[in-house]
This record gives structure tokens, C-alpha cells and sequence, in this order.
């Protein structure tokens, strides 16, 4: 396995996915930019990777050290990820949409939690905006300073997060095949499999301006994706009668995602339910028996215990 840990010690690379389609991406770009070099007083501890899937832009940032990347290859979430994984020496990795702005102090607070438990190794932000309910502070009361566990978007904040490098010599790189649609759903899995909770920082705050992408603004006029023949993707009746999950419906892509994930991981409402039971009884997060309840084949075992057709 690839040697992934050995970072410069308490360097913050951040790696930026960004699609600067025109204007207004560009300026979302600078907005996240500037958020992030005001937040904090850095000095070489800093290194940012934007990492741009536009193959002629031509868009430079008016920041010091901000290094522009235009991979040969077609886009891929996680393939553009571990190319950034590849080309920083940061010992944390801060993977960020370009749509979001970070408040001041985020990352200080995230190593204050890091540096006292030792054990954690990947780390999320909170959104204090009020947009996402499993994140307030009657979900989170704020006295606490972390929360662990591997809920969506309570947990784990899939437009930012942060992952110690030696985390990646457990898991490996991030899976390639995983392209875009689903990739928030591999990489919980990814840590579940691997005994490493999703630590979120109740003091760390990076707000989300969901729906500014490129990927959202293009979406709406790509009816040519929208799925119009059912019986060429099909559901289930268990995933019919849930409806679930709701993504599946809209697009073309995000079925043959989440097919993949399915492929991959089983239903992920059983993952899940098997998430909630470890964050109940945490003695159970141990990476031996993690890495067999985290299988596509324990995941139908568990499904047809729960009375559910895969």
C-alpha cells in the first residue's frame, strides 16, 4: 500500500474542486479564497490546491500562493481528490467545495480537538446558518467541543472536510470509480469500514452556500438526463415504497451512482441503521470487526434480518 501519512507537521493543505464556467463561479472561487486566508493568521502552515476541471480557463487568483492545477484527465471527484492528496504535503487535508465560506478560527478549532484525542483522524466543521437542522445547536448543543458519529450533515459536512494524512495509510485512496454522484456516501462508509469516526467541531464553522456550483447551476439544463423510462432503471419495491432514496429519481447519473454504491456497499439505509448501532454502543468500533460488518455481503445478511429484499 502507498505510503500516504509523514506530512509536514501541523500544515494545512486545503484542496479546492472547482468549475469556473464563467464569471460568477470566479467570484464564488475568491469569496472561499479570501474566507479562507482571513481566517486565520497563517504563515507557511498554509498550502491551497485549486484544482480546476475547466481545461482552458485561463482565471488566475489575485492571492499569494495559491496554486492553480488543470489535470490532463476528464473529471473525477475522487480522482481530482487524490491528485491533490498526491501533490500537498500538508499533515491535514482540508477537501472543500468552492462554494462555502470559512469563518475565522475554523481550522484552530479543529486542531484543538485533534491535538486532544489523539485517536481521531478525520474531522468536520459545523454550518451555524440554520440551512441544515441536524446541525443547530439543539442537535448539537454547543457545550460540547466535537460530536462523533457518521450521520450526514451532522457528523460529517461533505462541502468540507478535514482528514489527518495519516489517515489514508488505513483506508487507502479514495475510490476512483466513485466519480461524483454518491461520493458523500463512500467516503462515510469509507471511514465506518475503517473504524474512524466522523468528529464534528461544534466551534469550528464554515457556512455552505448550497446550490451556487456549476454541477447545480448546469443541472437544470440537462434535461436530457432526466430519467423518463423506468422499466430501463428500475427500482426495487422496498426502494419504490420508501422512496428512496429521493436523488434517484431525477437524473440519469445519480441512478447509475447509486447503483454503483449499491454494487459496492448494499443498501445504504441498512449501512445506516449499522452506523447508529456502533454510535450507541462505540465499544464495537474496532476495525476487525468494522471492516466485516461493512461488506456488501454483512449488509444483505443484515438486510434480510430487517425484513428488507435488497
Amino acid at each position: 500500500m502507498k505510503t500516504f501519512g509523514n506530512g509536514i507537521k501541523d500544515k494545512l493543505s486545503v484542496i479546492i474542486l472547482s468549475y469556473a464556467i464563467d464569471e460568477d463561479i470566479y467570484e464564488m472561487n475568491c469569496r472561499a479564497l479570501k474566507s479562507l486566508l482571513d481566517s486565520e493568521a497563517w504563515t507557511d502552515d498554509l498550502q491551497v490546491l485549486i484544482i480546476e476541471s475547466r481545461k482552458d480557463s485561463t482565471y488566475t487568483y489575485p492571492f499569494p500562493n495559491i496554486e492553480v492545477l488543470i489535470p490532463k484527465e476528464d473529471f473525477g471527484f475522487h480522482k481530482f481528490f487524490n491528485i491533490g492528496i498526491d501533490k500537498t504535503d500538508g499533515e491535514y487535508i482540508a477537501f472543500c467545495n468552492n462554494d462555502i465560506i470559512l469563518k475565522p478560527g475554523w481550522f484552530s478549532e479543529i486542531k484543538k480537538v485533534a491535538n486532544a484525542h489523539k485517536r481521531f483522524k478525520c474531522f468536520s466543521p459545523i454550518d451555524d446558518s440554520g440551512d441544515y437542522p441536524r446541525m443547530t445547536p439543539e442537535a448539537l448543543p454547543r457545550e460540547k467541543d466535537y460530536y462523533k458519529g457518521w450521520e450526514h450533515q451532522k457528523h460529517f459536512a461533505p462541502w468540507c472536510f478535514v482528514w489527518k494524512r495519516e489517515a489514508f495509510d488505513i483506508t487507502g485512496p479514495f475510490d476512483e470509480t466513485v466519480d461524483f454522484y454518491g461520493a458523500d456516501c463512500d467516503e462515510q462508509n469509507m471511514m465506518s469500514r475503517n473504524a474512524l469516526w466522523s468528529v464534528v467541531c461544534t466551534k469550528s464553522v464554515v457556512n455552505h452556500l448550497a446550490g451556487q456550483t456549476a454541477v447545480v447551476k448546469q443541472s437544470g439544463k440537462n434535461d436530457q438526463y432526466r430519467i423518463t423510462d423506468y422499466e430501463k432503471y428500475p427500482l426495487t419495491e422496498f426502494e419504490k415504497k420508501h422512496n428512496y432514496p429521493l436523488w434517484i429519481y431525477d437524473d440519469y447519473r445519480f441512478y447509475d451512482g447509486y447503483q454503483k454504491l449499491k454494487k459496492k456497499w448494499g443498501l445504504d439505509n441498512t449501512n445506516k441503521w449499522l452506523q447508529r448501532i456502533i454510535t450507541k454502543h462505540p465499544i464495537l468500533n474496532f476495525r476487525p470487526l468494522t471492516r466485516l460488518l461493512f461488506t456488501k455481503q454483512m449488509n444483505f445478511f443484515f438486510c434480510r434480518l430487517r425484513g428488507i429484499k435488497p
